[in-house]
């Protein structure tokens, strides 16, 4: 059997034909083994219940729901079985179509019943299942094992994303390559305008959005109040894009938004946890765009990394130069935005006239207030104009989110 990354597995093809299927049905589809432990999902379309969610976070049928199933001989049933709505349990109507080989139970394909499946859709699905019935029959111990190394996995990182030895074990197993470095994540999310905070429920959801996706790429996740941690081996700006994009969507299928967001790479999992204080700083600088829900990565900061592991405050701008607190606090917001314009453009002044669009002589004037207030030489000495850029830089973006 392949491992990941090195082409299709048995799993990787039950997973294509349950997206295909779930596509066309426009309907929730899972198949779980024959032991009611969840091999894969698809994405979320019309009603869910709470067992549903339980049983992909947790990779396993909830035990409360078991005698319910039973009843209805699931396990015996050589043809699809119709389950109706089960009031006390709350647990909505279900089509299980179990999944033999001969006279061997496989697993089982499961559609929601509401609406009713339709006579054509349940022939559609047959034909779904004849075509996992070779790929579950071929290798059902392989199969079976990586759903329960992903299920262990999976439960430590929820504990902590960046753990040392988390990561390592996914290297060991094949989930994550150790020779290619890792990419942290961190996102910042929100509820739209009109609900005003994520609540448990946000959150639980959300896991099950990305314990789905984690059956189909490798990575390791930490969901904690409003902040997703993610470290996966994606490490080119192509593939980062790729896979910020497929974290918003799993964000999208349950209603949250970006708030922010910030990445920073790693040659070895020893290196995580700084990666990961990196990626939070990159996601706070993020933060300061106002109205715009935007991502960084620490590698694209250039001299905003002068800043990492200091507060971003209006505290800073006056600690890190003495001259911005002058300006700041003696001059006008014209002097302080003509020093940035000036500084910005490298000291050319025509470009810093096109930016603020105004005379060459007009600039002169304000720039001989400016020196007139921080000192003759304070625009021109390396040291102190760096200090001040980054000062007035950062005070810029502070008043942006105000």
């Amino acid at each position: 059997m392949s491992k990941p990354g090195t082409g299709m597995t048995p799993l990787s093809e039950i997973q294509q034909i349950v997206n295909g299927l779930s596509d066309r049905l426009q309907r929730s589809v899972a198949v779980d083994d024959q032991h009611l432990e969840l091999v894969c999902a698809s994405a979320q379309h019309g009603p869910i219940d709470k067992w549903r969610v339980d049983a992909i976070i947790t990779r396993t049928v909830p035990q409360a729901t078991v005698p319910w199933l039973d009843q209805h001989a699931i396990q015996t049933s050589r043809k699809p079985v119709r389950l109706p709505y089960n009031d006390e349990l709350e647990m909505l109507a279900r089509v299980c179509f179990p999944i033999r080989r001969e006279n061997a139970l496989l697993g089982y394909l499961w559609l929601f019943d509401e609406p009713p499946v339709t006579d054509e859709e349940m022939a559609t699905t047959a034909d779904a299942v004849d075509r996992l019935v070779p790929l579950f029959g071929s290798d059902d111990q392989v199969v079976r094992g990586r759903v329960e190394d992903l299920q262990r996995l999976l439960s430590r990182a929820t504990q902590a994303a960046t753990s040392i030895e988390a990561v390592q074990e996914a290297v060991e197993l094949g989930y994550l390559d150790g020779r290619a470095g890792f990419h942290v994540h961190v996102m910042t999310l929100r509820q739209p305008k009109q609900r005003s905070r994520i609540t448990a429920t946000d959150s639980k959801g959300l896991q099950f959005e990305l314990a789905r996706r984690q059956l189909g790429l490798a990575f390791l996740t930490h969901v904690e109040g409003n902040v997703l941690v993610t470290v996966t081996n994606h490490v080119s700006a192509r593939d980062s894009r790729d896979f910020e994009a497929t974290l918003l969507r799993a964000a999208e299928a349950v209603g949250l938004e970006l708030a922010s967001g910030g990445s920073a790479t790693a040659g070895a999992p020893t290196e995580l946890e700084d990666a990961l204080g990196r990626a939070r700083f990159a996601a706070e600088l993020a933060s300061l765009r106002s109205g715009k829900a935007t991502t960084h990565a620490w590698e694209d900061l250039g001299s905003w990394r002068l800043l990492y592991g200091r507060p971003l405050s209006p505290q800073t701008v006056v600690e890190i130069s003495p001259e911005a607190e002058t300006l700041l606090s003696q001059g006008t917001p014209q002097h302080w935005q003509t020093a940035l314009a000036y500084l910005d453009a490298g000291r050319r002044v025509p470009i810093a006239c096109e930016q603020l669009l105004i005379h060459r002589a007009t600039l002169y004037y304000r720039l001989d207030r400016v020196r007139e207030l921080i000192g003759a030489d304070a625009l021109d000495d390396g040291w102190r104009a760096s200090s001040l850029h980054v000062a007035l830089k950062l005070h810029e973006a502070l008043i942006q989110v105000r």
